[in-house]
């Protein structure tokens, strides 16, 4: 029996076909419950068992720590300890892993941390308090979220300053560019840093665009379309 064979065994046409194509660009439709993962985690494995590609090579990124680990947990039983050398993640995890090695493009030292909800609210605070806004009249979650929204289409402060909507987002733009000075200040980044700041690294900085291209032969992205402006452009 050929190496791997029995990896196809199980599939349907339709599965199959999407398994053994890795020649170009592929987009897989499917509702769920149609054995999405189960596709992906086949393809990888087909990749490296069966055709012998380097799993240094293959990376996937989705969006929940529950669908990574997922995935890890059936590339491991389908491909052993090979499955060590894949990179399989979200797309913060993936952006993360990436800053650690080459953040300092950027200005995130290896070191850097990353603020979760409760971090960045308190600094979001902070930076309110350097703007000079009243947190009964400005409520910071709401402050966060505007900022969020603007990093999601990779805008930074002053992007927002001059193209907000209104005045609250004029005021939003004023904390922003406190809160990123707190940020670098405190060598840290926050979830939505880490996709803004990974896009800017690979836009602006070839070097590291083009070793990272070199190295990733085969790139999938699980549930797609529900990727948001930064993370389509990553």
């Amino acid at each position: 029996m050929t190496p791997g064979i029995e990896l196809l065994e199980g599939l349907n046409p339709a599965q199959r076909e999407a398994v053994e194509t890795i020649d170009g660009p592929l987009l897989i439709i499917a509702g769920p419950g149609s054995g999405k993962t189960r596709v992906i985690t086949h393809r990888i494995a087909y990749l490296v068992r069966v055709r012998e590609v380097s799993p240094y090579r293959i990376a996937a990124v989705t969006f929940t720590n529950k669908a990574a680990r997922e995935m890890k947990d059936r590339l491991q039983r389908l491909v052993g300890t090979r499955s060590d050398a894949l990179t399989v993640g979200t797309f913060h995890a993936f952006c993360a892993l990436l800053l650690r090695r080459d953040g300092s493009y950027v200005g995130l030292p290896s070191n850097y941390t990353i603020y979760d909800a409760e971090d960045q609210l308190s600094l979001i605070k902070q930076a309110m308090e350097l703007a000079e806004l009243d947190p009964k009249q400005n409520p910071p979650q709401a402050i966060r979220s505007v900022i969020s929204r603007a990093k999601s289409v990779l805008m930074d402060s002053q992007g927002l300053a001059r193209h907000h909507k209104n005045y609250f987002e004029e005021r939003c733009a004023r904390v922003y560019h406190h809160y990123e000075e707190l940020l670098a200040r405190n060598n840290a980044a926050d979830f939505d840093d880490l996709l803004m700041k990974a896009v800017q690294l690979l836009q602006e900085h070839q070097e590291v665009r083009e070793k990272l291209q070199d190295r990733y032969q085969y790139l999938m992205v699980d549930e797609f379309q529900d990727t948001n402006v930064a993370q389509y452009r990553l």
